[in-house]
């Protein structure tokens, strides 16, 4: 990489519109690695957190099992469901992002908008797995990189970025509501069924 993560976390947190004219012509190689670098982090202290709430819970089963292969099999396992799931999330929001970024007129292409998504996504993965706090900060500090990402790298107006960016989240929110809606809908159908 050209440039240390710890570089461009601090860049992208404190400078995030030279950091986006720095990343402009950046390899996707370079790219993709940050990403990855910073989702594994998110992913392990998410899983870190999950455990240590789940084990000081009084209610826990783990509080009163003696770690072994099958909790460790457990923790990998959630390690790797979030991390995997994060990533998927970032590269499908950022497809989904750019119909609207085109639709404003940016026409620097998909790539671009990718970029914009992964970086700014740089709050929520070194934020975002404290509780309450993180996500809340997290997101809104990343929506705010999301508008400076998509007018550095489309060349498009902050309005234009900020619509883009509000219309894409509030329909993916929606989406996600219908979503998590049937599927709530279908476990309660098949247990009225059953009982």
């Amino acid at each position: 990489m050209s440039e240390s993560v710890l570089n461009k976390i601090r860049g992208f947190l404190f400078s995030p519109s030279l950091s986006f004219r720095r990343a402009k012509d950046e390899e996707a190689g370079d790219t993709i690695t940050y990403l990855i670098i910073l989702a594994v982090f998110y992913s392990l202290m998410g899983t870190l957190l999950t455990v240590l709430e789940i084990s000081i819970h009084p209610f826990a089963v783990l509080s009163s099992l003696h770690p072994g292969p099958a909790e460790a099999l457990l923790i990998v396992s959630l390690i790797v469901v979030i991390l995997v799931f994060t990533l998927i999330m970032a590269v499908v929001f950022g497809l989904f992002l750019h119909i609207f970024v085109y639709l404003v007129g940016g026409r620097k292409g998909v790539w671009q908008t990718e970029k914009a998504v992964f970086y700014s996504l740089t709050p929520v993965f070194v934020l975002g797995w404290i509780p309450l706090i993180g996500i809340i900060v997290g997101g809104i500090w990343s929506i705010v990189l999301g508008v400076i990402g998509i007018r550095e790298l489309q060349g498009v107006s902050d309005t234009k970025a900020a619509i883009a960016m509000i219309v894409a989240i509030v329909i993916a929110a929606v989406i996600a509501v219908v979503i998590l809606g049937a599927m709530l809908f279908a476990v309660v159908s098949s247990i009225r069924m059953t009982a």
